[in-house]
Order: C-alpha cells, then sequence, then structure tokens
C-alpha cells in the first residue's frame, strides 16, 4: 500500500511539472494579444459611457423612491396631494371676509324688540373695543339689526372657515353659529 501511495504522489508531481512547462509555452504569444480586435469610435465610446451613466441614474431614483417609500410609510395617501409624486402647490394667504355672509332666515326673528322679517340677509360678525362680539343684519345696504353672540372655539364640523347658518334650537328660538379667520360665535335669537 505504501508503494501505491509513492507512486500516485511521484505520478502527480511529474504530471503537474510537464503541464507547467506546457502553460509556460503559451506566455509566448503575449506580444500578439492585441491582435485581431476591433477599434472603437469616440461615438461609440460615448454611448457606452451614456448607458452606464443611465443605470446609474435608474439606480439612484429607485434608491430615491425607496427612501420616500420608507419615510412616508410606503402606502398611497388618503388624500391624491400628498403623494411624494406631486408638486407642492403653493397657498394663498388667508384674508378677512369684510363683506360678510349670505344667510336664509326662514322664519321672522325678534331682535332688540323689533321684528326681522324672513329673507336672506348679509350677516356681519364684528368685535367692538371692549371685546364684545356682534353679528349685524344686513339686506342690501340697509342696517336691519345687530345681535351680541358669544365667543365659541368650536368650528360646528363646517367645511369652510368663513361661514354662517341658522339651526332650529326649539320651539321658540333659533341658534345662528358664525364662523370667520378670527372667532367663531354663535347667538340665540327669539322667533315667531
Amino acid at each position: 500500500m505504501k508503494r501505491f501511495f509513492v507512486f500516485a504522489l511521484l505520478f502527480t508531481i511529474l504530471s503537474s511539472c510537464s503541464y507547467a512547462d506546457d502553460e509556460w509555452d503559451s506566455f509566448g504569444d503575449v506580444d500578439r494579444a492585441w491582435d485581431g480586435q476591433k477599434s472603437i469610435t469616440n461615438k461609440e465610446f460615448e454611448e457606452a459611457i451614456n448607458t452606464l451613466e443611465g443605470k446609474k441614474k435608474q439606480k439612484e431614483e429607485k434608491k430615491r423612491k425607496k427612501m420616500i417609500k420608507k419615510i412616508s410609510g410606503g402606502g398611497e395617501s388618503l388624500h391624491p396631494d400628498l403623494s411624494p409624486e406631486s408638486e407642492i402647490k403653493s397657498l394663498t394667504p388667508l384674508k378677512e371676509n369684510e363683506d360678510g355672509m349670505l344667510l336664509n332666515i326662514p322664519v321672522n326673528m325678534i331682535i332688540n324688540n323689533e321684528a326681522l322679517d324672513k329673507g336672506f340677509y348679509k350677516v356681519i360678525g364684528e368685535r367692538d373695543k371692549d371685546g364684545n362680539i356682534y353679528l349685524s343684519f344686513y339686506q342690501s345696504q340697509f342696517f336691519k339689526g345687530k345681535v351680541k353672540a358669544v365667543e365659541t372655539r368650536d368650528d360646528y364640523e363646517q367645511e369652510t372657515l368663513d361661514f354662517v347658518e341658522l339651526i332650529p334650537y326649539n320651539d321658540k328660538y333659533v341658534k345662528i353659529i358664525f364662523g370667520s379667520l378670527d372667532f367663531n360665535a354663535y347667538a340665540f335669537v327669539r322667533f315667531f
């Protein structure tokens, strides 16, 4: 068994030496290694560079989207204007509504012991120098009455910032709610 092992070892060493000689002989062709290769033009070189840069830009865009997905949670926003791909719109500045708001009053009301007939009225909310809030009622340019209101933080779940609405309260009173940039208020007014 020892002889077989020695013989196999000797055979392996000698055969590897003969392969080494063949490999060193093949390095003699190094001088002709560049023969047969095609030269490329500047245009072809630029196209290859543009292709590589395009792939790099795609990777960067993919990385950016992945980062946005991490930040925003990856899901679609319930509001379409909040998606990462949408443009941010500029907001118009808020301004005070000095013209008042239109209110349809379907009942005759009593304001300061005077009757206010049913109809359409322009309502303007005002704060006096003492901090009291008043709702003034106008038809066309004519002043029809003024009622004291109570300021509140409640926005009455209205969709707009400026609002006025008449809400039935009970069989003798209606509630007028008013909202503006400056304050929200309400007033109870008798009707007949």
